[in-house]
């Protein structure tokens, strides 16, 4: 039998996990007109938010390679994104989600370009006292 500290531990943790695995921790709107639909279910997050992440992926591809970028690149390419969204906010135009997709796969490159790049530079860095 369980007593109450034990299953309110165990409360405590399936919310953890179903926040998790929903993706709760991402700041989102999660507007269901932006964003996909799976199977009947809505993706928990928006198509800009999703490519961001998908952008992310190349990461590891970029370290693995060992490619260095120009830090100005990687900014340049979140330049899209943030004007995309910047003019919608201000409704001076209004977006799709083929825009926020190929915006936000933009920025995640990008972001992965700056990572990359100070990533192998700290280690090199850091190397050189070892």
């Amino acid at each position: 039998m369980q007593n109450a500290r034990t299953a309110g531990h165990q409360d405590v943790t399936v919310l953890v996990l179903k926040d998790v695995i929903g993706l709760r921790f991402i700041p989102c709107h999660r507007m269901p007109s932006r964003s996909p639909h799976w199977f009947g279910r809505q993706f928990p997050l928006c198509y800009r938010c999703l490519s961001i992440l998908i952008g992310y992926l190349a990461t590891p591809v970029f370290l693995a390679a060992n490619l260095r970028f120009p830090i100005w690149l990687g900014v340049l390419l979140n330049l899209p994104m943030l004007i995309d969204g910047f003019t919608q906010y201000r409704k001076w135009r209004t977006s799709n989600n083929a825009l926020r997709v190929v915006t936000g796969l933009l920025s995640g490159v990008g972001q992965s370009m700056v990572i990359a790049t100070c990533s192998l530079w700290l280690s090199a860095w850091l190397l050189r006292w070892v």
